[in-house]
């Protein structure tokens, strides 16, 4: 039983996937009080117009968790949604740029949303596959092809605009000069479909998610691909004619371009960290709480006894306790520093450390020191003053290299309403970071030399 336990375990504990409906775990009391409904769903429900809303966090924080929540809220409210995760077979994050974007909403739409009868954006591909059918390397007549031969031409091109770079430049080339007359077809497309929908329907929103993983790439001489996407072609982007949410590369938001992007799109919305420490360095232990109740979750899916055999067997189960010990079990909490996917890494390799049941301190002691490798491996010699000034002052100065610490969470940034109900925001190191020798003696001069 131990070994299959094991690998239930394992696989519940997937860092990149989100969790089920069932495992979901609401964090606002721990995150300065964020919460998706009112940060996103509002602002959609609210309004009256189309909304364009921008949407960010740090890699592996719980953003797709959030949005697949709010998918769910915003369909219960009579909305029709379209969630797509844009780099699973849309994009190539390593060379993304406006087109690539544009066309992945063009193919989730139409194929989302099925109209029989006069289709714009079918339209718009019939009057242009002379240009476009290489790209989808097919001989065929688009005439000849029947509607579900037709929509399934979307989906060609943007797979060969992942797979072929040749094909990328020529597709984003021809796209880019018949921008206007797609965005037109576009929103020609979203006024049939909310015809075509149950007369209940409130609208469509897009979501667009995982667009934050695109990486910058600048040639000489040109903007980034980052200031090409979200600022120069801002005004095509809020451009639809439905609700969109379009997630954003943190590094954006943490950079002189901030201003640029709330004045293109309003304020973006930061999903901020779990709470796991206070600025004194003593445990919140409400966010642990949370931490541990996320495990618990993901345990009850394998099997509801489990929760309570956790942190330690229970007289009568015939299931072994899952970790041999609440504080083993806390100090794999603490040590994730409220990062979600380090915690689920942390697991994972804590179990592959396990050959039966319970996971012991020493397993998850092996699991922390492995993952401080990588984070040694992250830091620079330079680095160093920057993190132990940091911890001293629980403060991070508004630079370059603040932020390349910022974006490698080598810093975490926290979020709480103090008693007066003020926003507070305050900066530690990953707790991986802080038994480090290196970091450990560059705190004690700088201490020293304070005194």
């Amino acid at each position: 039983m131990t070994l299959d336990l094991l690998t239930e375990i394992y696989s519940s504990f997937e860092p990149f996937q989100p969790p089920s409906k069932e495992a979901y775990v609401d964090c606002q009391e721990v995150r300065g009080g964020w919460e998706v409904v009112r940060e996103l769903g509002r602002k959609i429900t609210r309004s009256k117009k189309p909304t364009c809303q921008l949407y960010s966090g740090h890699r592996g924080v719980g953003k797709s968790t959030e949005l697949l929540r709010l998918k769910e809220y915003l369909e219960q409210q009579k909305y029709f949604v379209v969630y797509f995760a844009a780099d699973d077979e849309d994009i190539e994050p390593q060379d993304a740029e406006y087109a690539d974007i544009l066309f992945a909403c063009t193919r989730h739409l139409v194929e989302a949303i099925d109209l029989q009868n006069h289709n714009p954006l079918l339209d718009w591909m019939k009057n242009r596959w002379e240009s476009l059918q290489d790209l989808a390397l097919t001989e065929v007549s688009f005439e000849g092809l029947n509607l579900e031969g037709q929509i399934a031409q979307f989906a060609k091109i943007t797979a060969n605009l992942r797979a072929t770079p040749d094909k990328r430049r020529e597709l984003r080339q021809k796209i880019n000069a018949n921008t206007p007359s797609l965005v037109e077809a576009l929103n020609d497309f979203i006024k049939e479909a909310e015809k075509s929908l149950d007369i209940t329907c409130r609208g469509i929103v897009m979501i667009a998610d995982n667009l934050d993983r695109i990486a910058e790439t600048k040639e000489e001489a040109t903007p980034s691909n980052y200031d090409e996407i979200y600022l120069n072609r801002s005004e095509i982007l809020r451009g639809l004619a439905c609700h969109v949410i379009y997630t954003v590369p943190i590094a954006m938001v943490y950079s002189g371009r901030a201003t640029q992007l709330e004045d293109n799109y309003e304020k973006t919305n930061i999903l901020p960290m779990v709470m796991v420490q206070n600025p004194d360095g003593t445990v919140n232990s409400n966010g642990l709480s949370k931490l541990r109740e996320i495990i618990c979750r993901r345990l009850e899916a394998i099997d509801s006894r489990l929760t309570q055999t956790m942190d330690g067997s229970v007289a009568g189960l015939d299931l072994p306790a899952v970790f041999d010990s609440p504080d083993t079990l806390n100090q794999l909490c603490i040590m994730s520093g409220g990062h979600a996917r380090n915690l689920m890494q942390m697991i994972r390799i804590a179990v592959n450390w396990t050959d039966e049941l319970p996971i012991t301190a020493e397993a998850v002691q092996r699991a922390i020191a492995e993952t401080r490798e990588t984070y040694l491996n992250t830091i620079q010699e330079h680095q160093w003053e920057i993190l132990a000034d940091v911890y001293c002052k629980k403060h991070a100065n508004n630079n370059e290299q603040c932020l390349r610490l910022l974006l490698t969470r080598c810093l975490l940034e926290y979020r709480y309403y103090d008693d007066k109900g003020n926003l507070k925001r305050w900066y530690n190191v990953h707790p991986l970071i802080e038994e480090i020798e290196q970091f450990q003696a560059t705190v004690a001069k700088i201490r020293q030399s304070s005194s």
